[in-house]
């Protein structure tokens, strides 16, 4: 009997706890160690916090999934690898011996450390409901980040707070353009969809310091704040440098296309935590996990067999699809965009196909 253990509950696993459902091996013990006993999807993160989702439609129950379709389910976090020995440690104290093992765990969020006491953290995703329910209904609460999940989180808090008729709303700070990594057209665009719905936006404006009420930008500018969520990028678990494991620069798990351990060939990862080395600057994308997937669990069972593995190339293009709150969303693809009520539609339709795929497993 082999054993293959996956770290963590995010997208790429689910894929291959879903093809182990489907396709069981009776040859393989399939194992899942993840730190929490629901995984949440960050694609209804947006409308969650607007209320049109309840919690129970945000996320997967790993343990009823798992313990339901015949898969081992440890609740832990791994806080200690041994390549060598093929030896996992939880915080625990429970070692986990693998014969393959993948790791599919995201990301930290990369805050300066002095700050982080007046930081709420949304990360690991399981902080998520219980900070932005309690962030929404803060009286002056301020995001710091432009990219993506700031944006998301802006207009879906604002739009929140302007159907409960509170005085004041969130403010957005980013320290250059909004969606600047899209370009300069989305960046426009989305920044006059802010100024139509009476978003307050400071762009090319960096925060230097938080105080409990308030934060300073660099220019010595001071606005009041009650709560603030610090979403301006991606930082590795320590989890990969502290074991000795083949890491960037920036600390996340260094693989290959087959998304594999260079020096570690029975370790492989997916997601956010990895930086692959053909692709350096891959963004930490959702889109990129979900695509991962199919090749992660093939290649997982491959490498069992002694099979060769086959190789992850990210699409140039993708489609991304921002809630704007109301009712509506920013799509983009390439340079192409669009805004209004049918991207909102299409993303409830895609959010929930891909929830449904797996809570359908076990309700």
């Amino acid at each position: 009997m082999k054993v293959v253990v996956l770290v963590g509950g995010g997208h790429a696993h689910l894929h291959g706890i879903r093809q182990f459902i489907k396709n069981p091996r009776k040859d393989v013990q399939l194992v899942l160690i993840s730190p929490a006993v629901h995984q949440y999807y960050s694609g209804m993160f947006s409308g969650f916090t607007e209320g049109v989702y309840g919690l129970d439609e945000i996320r997967i129950d790993l343990k009823r999934l798992t313990e339901k379709n015949g898969v081992a389910f440890y609740q832990d976090s791994i806080c200690a690898i041994d390549p060598n020995a093929r030896l996992l440690t939880g915080q625990s104290g429970e070692t986990y011996p693998y014969d393959a093992v993948s790791f599919d765990i995201g990301s930290q969020t990369d805050s300066p450390e002095a700050l982080k006491e007046f930081i709420s953290p949304i990360k690991p995703n399981f902080h998520f409901p219980k900070q932005l329910m309690a962030f929404r209904k803060s009286a002056k609460p301020v995001i710091v980040g432009g990219g993506a999940s700031g944006v998301e989180l802006a207009f879906s808090t604002h739009a929140w707070r302007k159907r409960q008729q509170l005085p004041a709303t969130v403010s957005l700070f980013s320290s250059g353009a909004l969606l600047s990594a899209q370009g300069t057209a989305a960046s426009k665009k989305i920044e006059a969809i802010a100024r139509k719905k009476a978003l307050p936006v400071f762009t090319d404006v960096q925060i230097e310091n938080i105080d409990a009420t308030s934060v300073t930008a660099s220019n010595g500018t001071v606005y009041p704040q009650t709560d603030v969520l610090w979403l301006t990028g991606p930082k590795s678990p320590a989890l990969f440098e502290r074991s000795g494991m083949p890491v960037d620069q920036a600390g996340f798990l260094a693989v290959n296309e087959t998304l594999q351990s260079p020096r570690f060939p029975e370790v492989f990862g997916a997601g956010d935590c990895v930086s692959i080395s053909r692709f350096p600057d891959l963004a930490k994308n959702g889109v990129y996990a979900v695509r991962q997937g199919p090749i992660l669990w093939d290649n997982l069972l491959n490498f069992l067999d002694r099979n060769p593995l086959a190789s992850f190339t990210p699409q140039t293009r993708y489609v991304a699809i921002l809630s704007t709150g109301g009712g509506e969303a920013f799509m983009t693809y390439g340079h192409w965009s669009m805004h209004g009520k049918f991207p909102w539609k299409l993303k409830q339709y895609i959010d929930s196909k891909f929830m449904k795929q797996f809570q359908s497993l076990y309700r």
